[in-house]
């Protein structure tokens, strides 16, 4: 009869492990994105530029937000054709009031808000010595406190409706740490630790939080020499794409890049003694030279 038993045993030890894969699988998002209402910070070049592009391509009406107007008004020309609706506001996410008026606008305009990306960012790289305080500054407001500032303002309506995705564009640098992107990559790190944070915060309200890990990403941030150098990178296209793809899926994460990529991500958590040798490796001369490019 012992036979009974461990055949009793696996089939409930099955069946608990069945339910607890689909209570962990993400569930396809119930969000239309046409007529959905998106905003976009740094929405005036770069992944932000591709966002709102896709996000238009799909019947979403669209707010385009960023500090340059003209830029930000020729998004608007080359999206209006084919977005169900769109605005250009010119915004600087350093300043609490621009902020307000972001979202005030957009109520005022939409009444409601379905999807917030968190977009803008500025990165400097280079021994943190090299640094002056307005590059800590400015890193620290644009990339961390800017979406945590945001964020708080658009809550309120995203809450009552009990329905919203708020997306934050992260880096992989915020979960492997490099020598000479100390400032980026800590606001990053800060930023994937607040989108983990608020997703546990809002669970149970209808208000989900996706956090996206480019890799390198061929935008006006990255200089001509690094772009040179580096053998791989993606489009903003591509990561426009697959983080729409990963919003519908209803994704805690979106991340990119090879499977060196995720190697290192997973060494980075469990043997992080290994990278800091693998690190060490890293700083040649030719690297810390090529770090100083941009600053």
């Amino acid at each position: 009869m012992n036979w009974l038993r461990w055949i009793a045993v696996g089939g409930v030890a099955g069946v608990g492990g069945y339910w607890l894969l689909r209570y962990l699988q993400p569930e396809e998002s119930s969000l239309v994105l046409n007529g959905s209402v998106v905003v976009i910070t740094g929405a005036s070049s770069g992944i932000g530029r591709a966002l709102a592009d896709s996000f238009a391509r799909r019947g979403a009406k669209v707010v385009l937000a960023g500090r340059r107007a003209e830029l930000l008004e020729s998004v608007r020309q080359q999206i209006e054709p084919y977005a169900t609706d769109v605005v250009a506001i010119p915004t600087d996410v350093t300043d609490e009031a621009s902020l307000q008026a972001l979202v005030s606008q957009t109520l005022d305009r939409f009444g409601r808000i379905d999807v917030l990306v968190n977009n803008a960012g500025v990165l400097v790289t280079g021994p943190l010595h090299t640094m002056t305080a307005d590059n800590i500054h400015q890193s620290v407001r644009t990339n961390y406190e800017a979406a945590m500032m945001l964020t708080q303002l658009a809550l309120p309506t995203l809450l009552a409706q009990r329905s919203g995705k708020i997306i934050n564009i992260a880096s992989v640098n915020g979960r492997v740490p490099n020598p000479t992107s100390t400032i980026y990559g800590s606001t990053k790190h800060g930023l994937l630790a607040f989108s983990d944070s608020l997703r546990r915060e809002l669970f149970g309200t209808g208000v989900h939080v996706i956090s996206v890990l480019p890799r390198w990403t061929r935008t006006e941030l990255v200089p001509p020499e690094i772009l040179a150098t580096v053998r791989e990178m993606d489009t903003p296209e591509f990561v426009a794409e697959r983080t729409i793809d990963g919003l519908l899926k209803n994704l805690d994460n979106v991340y990119f890049g090879t499977t060196m990529t995720r190697l290192l991500m997973w060494c980075e958590r469990h043997f992080p003694r290994v990278m800091n040798l693998y690190w060490r490796m890293q700083m040649t001369p030719q690297y810390l030279e090529r770090s100083r490019l941009k600053n």
